[in-house]
């Protein structure tokens, strides 16, 4: 997978996707240096972005996100349209486990939770939506891979910028990987980097494709004994409700 990848395009959607998450813009040299991209490579990057109106160049420098993605923007409101329609779907499921739950995609080498329903209890474990999180780490990327090759997953590991324990250990991928295809479901028990319970289930379209993963958020407390068995069959119902409501 790797050597079929451009860098410069790889680059230019890095820098595409810096500028979505920032406020304010950046400027080139702040580009450059976060995303270690030589000052002359991000020139010419900027400068074809430019021509193409997909970024603009503001006050003091600060490059930003332009009207030129608006085809780009109103098909992925489309695509978000498409998964908000299962909100009702992730409430209910909260309600049933009392827990935080949360829908997340996959966005490249990246998962991004796009929906989340919290827990009716006055104290629980919860996150973020919008975050992005290497596409290998957790239940979540254990179930967003589910169908993925042991080689892709093994690349996608060691090609992983964040310090994450699957950078190296794409073992621990493999596993969760394992673990949905036996049982249908992943769970982690606090390994990873919040120290957080999480278990997963893929979310399939119907020609069963893997289209998201729906994860419920807790604590040790919240999966012993019987509970995690239970817990996974409410998941897995609501995820093949998930898939009917998304076609």
């Amino acid at each position: 997978m790797q050597n079929n990848t451009i860098p410069a395009v790889e680059k230019t959607v890095a820098i595409l996707n810096c500028l979505g998450n920032r406020n304010g813009g950046a400027t080139q040299a702040e580009l450059a240096a976060e995303l270690d991209i030589t000052p002359s490579t991000c020139y010419r990057i900027l400068q074809t972005l430019l021509a193409a109106d997909f970024v603009r160049k503001g006050a003091g420098g600060r490059y930003d996100l332009s009207n030129g993605l608006a085809p780009v923007v109103r098909k992925l409101s489309d695509f978000t349209a498409r998964f908000s329609v299962v909100q009702p779907v992730l409430d209910r499921l909260a309600a049933e486990t009392g827990l935080c739950c949360k829908l997340s995609i996959r966005q490249g080498r990246d998962q991004v939770s796009i929906l989340r329903a919290e827990s009716p209890r006055p104290m629980a474990v919860s996150g973020k939506i919008g975050v992005h999180f290497p596409i290998v780490e957790g239940s979540v990327g254990a179930a967003l891979l589910a169908d993925a090759s042991p080689g892709e997953i093994r690349e996608l590991a060691a090609s992983c910028t964040v310090p994450v324990a699957e950078q190296n250990h794409a073992e621990l991928v493999l596993a969760g990987v394992e673990a949905i295809r036996r049982h249908g479901y992943c769970f982690n028990a606090g390994k990873n980097r919040w120290r957080v319970d999480a278990l997963s289930v893929p979310v399939r379209d119907m020609e069963g494709n893997v289209i998201a993963a729906l994860t419920l958020l807790g604590s040790d407390a919240d999966f012993t004994g019987d509970q995690e068995q239970a817990l996974a069959a409410a998941v897995r119902r609501a995820a093949r409700e998930c898939a009917k409501l998304c076609g």
